[in-house]
């Protein structure tokens, strides 16, 4: 297996947007820590600070004149108050074994200013330390200087608060920290992810045939729809108008239909995925209405019994005699059962509103095979919508009924190899493998802006964007072939009964 790495930019953002809260979480965790953190290993501290003026005894009469001197004194006296002999004799003149606190003292820069300071965990003891500092100094100082005046400018104070805060300064720095590695994680991991992420992965590593690519397609809908949490299908001759690249993408994968029948005559294709949320329905849908679209009789049945999607997609609801698994049931005859037709087209619907779990016993007694074969004979087409592989068994036993199968491959959704593994498994139980769509496909990006090549080498760039002429182009091709061919309410099913 080629394990060679891809980038793909819209993969990477993709992965960024859906795990945003990750990172967030990121954020809040080391932030959290840093507070705990800080919490937990704080201890106050508190400092009392006093300010001191030296001066010469000669100043005092000769107004200052020799300032230069006392500036120097200062710069001397600053390094003796912090001597072990000053906090000494200060911590026998506070009546303590010892100076528990830190002394500090800094000649301010060209004056005869010194500042004093004395940290310690309790502010009446940095309070009583720095006072006795100021009274035991002149003791140290009177012998190194016998001429120098220790005026104070500032008396000690009782600190009121802590003088150092919880080491919250790099909890920005975390937490940034903590955003970037999270990010990188995301990125790292939506690389190395093994998936199919465009065209040029799905060539190297898929073993069957590209048979198109669906670009991906934003839906557009109406504040109303969004304020009522309307879900809206992406059908290309639907009224969510649709971009010009999506409709041709159903077109061009369509007409490759119309080749594989041309060269086999094979007209029965099982659209199925290996997960849910690949797209299998809305292109199964989509495929049927393209045929449609260009002349061809269409019947498109819904065979997902876990979760039957198609009577969403095309807003219909419960009719009697029109429930397909009620004519397996037996509760509707055949004579009764009708074809629901989509909007005067060419394209009939057999559809399921709810659940039907008995398609096991359908298809084993041949009742969902005698369907099948009779409406092959009378229309151009039938498309049959499954339940993805990975969630029901039962559509290893439909794959055996039709002429083909196309797998929707979903860009990074599913590993390559559970991809590989479902098309070896459709083709081990007897079923054929026509080959996958890519659906969700993001164009390249380049230097240019947005481009892309699509399997059949047509390039288009950013530039064609929505088109509801050319969307509902093919629609009016299919009212036109449907009104020439008079198609009514097909009576398939009900002519069944007549014939066998």
């Amino acid at each position: 297996m080629n394990k060679k790495i891809t980038i793909e930019i819209y993969s990477i953002l993709k992965d960024l947007i859906r795990n945003a809260w990750v990172v967030l979480l990121s954020v809040l965790i080391g932030s959290m820590g840093v507070y705990i953190a800080s919490e937990q290993l704080y201890t106050p501290e508190y400092t009392s600070s006093a300010t001191i003026v030296v001066n010469q005894k000669s100043q005092i009469s000769d107004n200052y004149s020799s300032f230069g001197m006392a500036s120097e004194m200062s710069s001397i006296i600053t390094q003796i108050l912090v001597e072990p002999t000053v906090k000494s004799k200060a911590a026998e003149y506070a009546e303590k074994s010892y100076f528990n606190g830190s002394l500090t003292a800094e000649n301010i820069s060209d004056t005869n200013f010194i500042d004093i300071r004395v940290t310690s965990s309790s502010p009446q003891t940095s309070y009583e330390l720095l006072t006795a500092v100021l009274a035991v100094y002149p003791q140290v100082s009177d012998k190194v200087f016998e001429n120098a005046v220790i005026t104070p400018l500032t008396l000690p104070t009782m600190p009121h608060g802590p003088s150092n805060n919880p080491a919250l300064e790099n909890k920005n720095l975390v937490m940034s920290a903590c955003a970037l590695f999270s990010i990188a994680l995301i990125v790292v991991f939506s690389i190395i992810r093994d998936t199919v992420k465009n065209e040029q992965v799905f060539e190297e590593k898929i073993d069957a045939k590209l048979l198109g690519v669906i670009p991906h397609e934003r839906k557009f809908m109406k504040l109303k729809d969004i304020y009522e949490k309307k879900k809206k299908s992406l059908l290309i001759n639907g009224s969510n108008l649709v971009g010009l690249r999506f409709s041709e993408g159903y077109h061009k994968t369509a007409a490759k239909i119309e080749f594989i029948k041309r060269r086999t005559g094979h007209k029965v294709f099982a659209v199925t995925s290996v997960a849910e949320n690949e797209g299998k329905s809305t292109t199964a849908s989509n495929l049927a209405l393209s045929l449609a679209g260009s002349g061809k009789s269409v019947i498109l049945f819904d065979l997902d019994r876990k979760k039957p999607a198609l009577y969403k997609i095309f807003e219909e609801e419960y009719k009697e005699n029109y429930e397909l698994g009620e004519l397996f049931n037996g509760k509707t005859p055949y004579s009764k059962f009708c074809l629901r037709t989509h909007k005067k087209t060419s394209m009939f619907l057999g559809l399921n509103t709810y659940v039907h779990q008995d398609y096991d016993k359908w298809i084993k007694n041949g009742e969902v095979a005698k369907v099948i074969d009779y409406c092959k004979k009378k229309v151009d087409y039938i498309i049959i919508d499954t339940a993805p592989l990975s969630a029901d068994s039962m559509v290893t036993d439909i794959v055996k009924l039709v002429d083909e199968t196309i797998m929707v491959v979903r860009t990074d959704r599913v590993p390559v190899a559970a991809v590989n593994d479902a098309i070896a498994t459709i083709e081990e139980v007897g079923g054929t493998v026509a080959g996958c769509i890519l659906n969700d496909a993001y164009p390249s990006v380049s230097m240019f802006g947005i481009t892309g090549v699509d399997e059949g080498g047509y390039y288009y760039g950013k530039k064609y964007g929505k088109n509801k002429y050319y969307s509902n182009y093919y629609a009016y091709n299919a009212r036109e072939a449907a009104n020439d061919r008079l198609v009514q309410d097909l009576d398939l099913i009900s002519n069944l009964q007549e014939n066998d």
